[in-house]
């Protein structure tokens, strides 16, 4: 079996689970991996942690690193239902119009952010 593709996504980020949920009901054939970026040491990650949070790595089989737009297209594409639409993402106009949504998504997702009150002593 050849190995998978593995995406890393912010657990603390709604928007990057659902995604990650989503791509994962369509891969029926295994070929991803998902991983929480925020639960492996930063030494795994294809970027760096400042890199990833601002979109969606991914490191491919090939070991070539991918972040954003180009890591979701290419796990997107890579399911089946997903290659119906996904050869979309590649012509050249609407690939432009694609990446520059991805884009200003991730720069507007909010992280869900769990603050302890301390205690009154």
């Amino acid at each position: 079996m050849t190995r998978p593709d593995t995406i890393y996504y912010d657990g603390a980020c709604g928007l990057c689970r659902g995604t990650v949920r989503w791509i994962e009901r369509l891969d029926w054939l295994r070929r991803l991996e998902a991983r929480d970026m925020t639960r492996v040491d930063e030494d795994e990650l294809p970027v760096a942690m400042d890199a990833a949070m601002r979109g969606m790595p991914m490191r491919t089989r090939e070991g070539e690193a991918l972040v954003g737009f180009l890591a979701v297209r290419r796990a997107i594409i890579q399911t089946p239902l997903g290659a119906l639409v996904a050869w979309l993402f590649y012509v050249p106009g609407l690939s432009h119009i694609a990446r520059r949504a991805y884009d200003r998504i991730a720069a507007n997702r909010a992280r869900d952010v769990c603050v302890v009150e301390p205690e009154d002593a």
